[in-house]
């Protein structure tokens, strides 16, 4: 499965279907009411999402033809398939009084996955920072998000994530590996989910910190 659809199905908390037009390899991801991922339209669209509510009541896998294509569907287990390339996206969370407790051991790292500039403006004492943007990519992100709204943002982000995987690769080769990561993001979302998936997937032992850097910053003005 490539990096697109990783990244895509880890921010979801439902089942899904995936759709592969298996002439062109074109992919669409929907829950039977909406279009969530992929570029598909006119009829084609309609055909798979309307077809995809059998996908999602009763069958787990098949091909059906529409016209001259033949569509590739699955429906997708988010529990399951979370478990299967890593339980920890579904478990494996810590909360900001719990990192608090190990931030002052030596083994534990702890990465911002925020960009240069919200980590130079502040972030918790000790990071690191592994962006999953770099400046101008989350700012091009949080002005088509405005302008064209989220999954248009989100097709974007996904664009960028798989041009900057090398990038991201290179840092996570110089963590230790014997350690504990702790990821984190501004709110504990997209960000830090993908990250958690790519390091994951490179065999590290990795946390997600819950709220992100809101909820910390939040627990130390009221400590």
């Amino acid at each position: 499965m490539d990096e697109e659809i990783l990244a895509r199905l880890v921010t979801f908390t439902e089942d899904v279907v995936l759709c592969i037009v298996l002439n062109d390899g074109r992919k669409m991801i929907t829950n039977g009411k909406k279009i969530l991922a992929g570029k598909i339209e006119g009829e084609l669209a309609s055909f798979i999402l309307n077809t995809s509510k059998e996908f999602l009541k009763d069958k787990k896998v098949g091909v059906m033809k529409f016209k001259d294509y033949d569509v590739y569907f699955e429906r997708i287990d988010i529990n399951k398939f979370l478990k299967t390339i890593g339980g920890e996206l579904v478990k494996n969370t810590i909360t900001v009084s719990d990192l608090l407790k190990l931030m002052d051991k030596e083994d534990v790292i702890i990465v911002d996955t925020r960009s240069p500039r919200e980590f130079k403006e502040d972030t918790i004492p000790g990071a690191i920072n592994i962006p999953l943007f770099l400046d101008e990519e989350h700012a091009l992100i949080g002005k088509i998000y405005k302008q064209e709204g989220r999954e248009k943002a989100i097709d974007v982000a996904i664009d960028i994530i798989e041009k900057g995987l090398k990038r991201i690769l290179n840092e996570a080769k110089k963590l230790d590996r014997d350690k504990l990561i702790v990821v984190f993001c501004a709110r504990g979302g997209m960000r830090s989910q993908t990250m958690a998936l790519i390091l994951q997937l490179l065999g590290f032992k990795v946390k997600r910190l819950i709220g992100g850097f809101k909820a910390f910053k939040h627990a130390k003005q009221n400590l």
